[in-house]
């Protein structure tokens, strides 16, 4: 059945108001749905500035010697004294002479009596080789020519009495037997001064060898004055005993070594560095070397580049940089000392019980040098503050010491061919000596003071004598730079190149796009802009913080005074608004 007309519109109204419900509910479902505004994200920020900053960086390098040779001697033999190692030498200067040079360290001498034989055979020899040619040169000068002259006479008389005796065999005066007699004469004189010219052509011709004999002997004679120079060993250049490697005692042949002998000043630092860094690096470039000295104070010295391997190291594919960096001596200890009056120092001090070890009885034995004399007094320095057989507290070397008179009661003892002593005796009864623990200096230095004068500074150099202190500094002549030493070098950096340099973390990457993000202010609300950018190869060290050399490769070109955004830039999207704090310090 059809529906009606009152009908069909009640159902047009049922289906309308359930429609208009409908509609309601959507529109109140949709407004529901859309999500509440994003807040806006705190970033940091700092403004793009154009530079160019300079690379510092920092690489260890490690101290070695830049020469350093093991010494022996040229002649074999039997060794008699050796110095000591850490000694600092002196070496021989000037062509070769007869007396030791002056002012040169001797390494090591060897027992030179058999040289000294040699040498005094030698000079024998040439004696004799000179008397010989000298005696036949007399023959030679004298004795032949009288006999030549002899000879000539007695020829000419026997041609004389040859001619009469043919004048008077023509007149039938004389028999044919005395005709022969005087033409055999005759020959035997001219045979005779033959003979004698014959002997002065020899003599000449011995004297040429015997000339020969002399200058063999002078040279016989020079080779073993050469070999018993040769019995005291010298350094060829200035440095510090590294290494003995033998003792007063050895023999030894040609050539072994005896002592190691390194150059102290300059020394050398090496360090490893990449392929591509080595070209930085030519010859005479100098570079700053970070070292710390006894104090632990950092020092500042200044290093020439010396040598860049050509080959690299097959095990770390890195090649060497060696550096030559002048020495000093670490005088740290005494910058401690606030006093203005003369430091006297000294490297050695030594017991009084060392009687049994160099002669067997219990004399009181001491180096010569440890006995001083001034002003007609003879003393040692006793030493208040430390003791043998007690540990001496770490770090002291300041030593309190005071006069003890003493009297020499011995001539010099050596010992090992290096050392010198002599036998003391206290003199002041009042002074109170334990000779198993007290202990004594050995031979005292003054450190030149420097003074001011109208023209600037000026050492002044006092004197033992006058010197009358009451502390030592116990002391060794230190270098600053030490084999083995590890130092700090700052290495130089490419040119460097201007442009835009920002923090590292500044830059994102994502999906292959690298970009930073730029504040952008023209709205009510500062947002966050992306901005594409290519990063140049290389990077710039400031401190603690990376930079990067950064281009826009969009159509938007960088300039000074853009706001790069560097802290939050990881959870940033383009668009996003940002609630902005500057950052301080971020600019290379």
């Amino acid at each position: 059945m059809l529906p009606t007309k009152p009908d069909f519109g009640a159902i047009v109204l049922t289906i309308g108001s359930f429609c208009g419900f409908g509609l309601c509910g959507c529109t109140q479902k949709q407004e529901e749905s859309v999500p509440p505004e994003k807040p806006a994200l705190p970033v940091t920020i700092t403004t793009l500035r154009k530079s160019s900053p300079t690379n510092t960086q920092f690489i260890t390098g490690s101290v070695v010697p830049w020469k350093a040779e093991q010494i022996g001697f040229e002649v074999a033999g039997r060794v008699a004294e050796v110095i000591e190692p850490n000694e600092s030498v002196t070496p021989q200067i000037g062509g070769v002479i007869d007396e030791l040079p002056a002012g040169a360290t001797p390494l090591a001498r060897l027992d030179d009596e058999a040289f000294k034989i040699a040498a005094e055979s030698a000079h024998a020899s040439v004696e004799v080789a000179k008397l010989n040619r000298d005696a036949n040169l007399v023959t030679i000068e004298l004795q032949l020519p009288a006999q030549i002259e002899s000879a000539r006479a007695e020829s000419d008389l026997a041609d004389l009495e040859l001619q009469r005796a043919l004048e008077l065999s023509r007149q039938n005066a004389i028999s044919r037997s005395e005709l022969d007699a005087a033409q055999t004469n005759a020959s035997t004189a001219k045979s005779r001064l033959a003979s004698a010219q014959a002997d002065l052509a020899q003599a000449k011709a011995r004297q040429l060898a015997l000339n020969a004999q002399v200058l063999q002997a002078n040279q016989q004679l020079s080779e073993a004055q050469r070999n018993l120079r040769n019995t005291v060993l010298f350094s060829p250049f200035p440095g510090q005993i590294a290494q003995i490697h033998a003792v007063p005692g050895t023999y030894v042949k040609e050539g072994d070594p005896v002592v190691t002998v390194q150059m102290m000043d300059p020394m050398a630092i090496e360090f490893e560095v990449t392929a591509r860094a080595s070209r930085r690096y030519r010859r005479g470039d100098m570079l700053s070397v970070q070292v710390t000295d006894g104090n632990g104070t950092s020092r500042q010295l200044s290093g020439m580049v010396y040598r860049v391997d050509t080959v690299a190291d097959p095990a770390a594919r890195t090649f060497t940089v060696t550096l030559h960096v002048r020495n000093e001596i670490d005088e740290s200890g005494f910058e401690s000392l606030h006093t203005d009056d003369p430091i006297a120092w000294t490297d050695q001090i030594t017991p009084l019980n060392v009687g049994p070890i160099i002669t067997g009885d219990q004399r009181l034995l001491v180096v010569r040098e440890a006995v001083h004399t001034s002003g007609g007094e003879t003393y040692v320095w006793k030493i208040t503050n430390r003791r043998w057989g007690s540990p001496s507290p770490p770090g002291e070397r300041l030593l309190s010491v005071t006069k003890v008179p003493v009297r020499i009661t011995s001539d010099v003892i050596p010992y090992l061919g290096r050392w010198k002593f002599v036998a003391i005796e206290f003199t002041d009864p009042q002074v109170e000596m334990d000779v198993e623990h007290d202990l004594i200096t050995g031979a005292l230095h003054l450190k030149p003071q420097v003074a001011d004068s109208p023209n600037g500074s000026a050492k002044k150099n006092p004197s033992l004598e006058t010197w009358n202190g009451s502390q030592v500094m116990l002391d060794e002549q230190r270098w600053l730079l030490r084999s083995g030493d590890v130092v700090q070098i700052s290495l130089t950096s490419n040119k460097p190149t201007d442009g835009y340099y920002v923090p590292m973390k500044a830059v994102r990457e994502e999906q292959g796009l690298t970009f930073i993000h730029l504040i952008d202010d023209s709205e009510s609300e500062p947002i966050a802009r992306r901005v594409m950018v290519d990063v140049a190869d290389g990077e710039s060290v400031v401190g603690e913080r990376v930079f990067l050399r950064i281009a826009s490769t969009s159509q938007e070109k960088l300039h000074e005074g853009m706001q790069v955004v560097i802290e939050g830039t990881h959870y940033l999207n383009d668009g996003d608004r940002v609630m902005v704090s500057p950052l301080e310090g971020v600019q290379p």
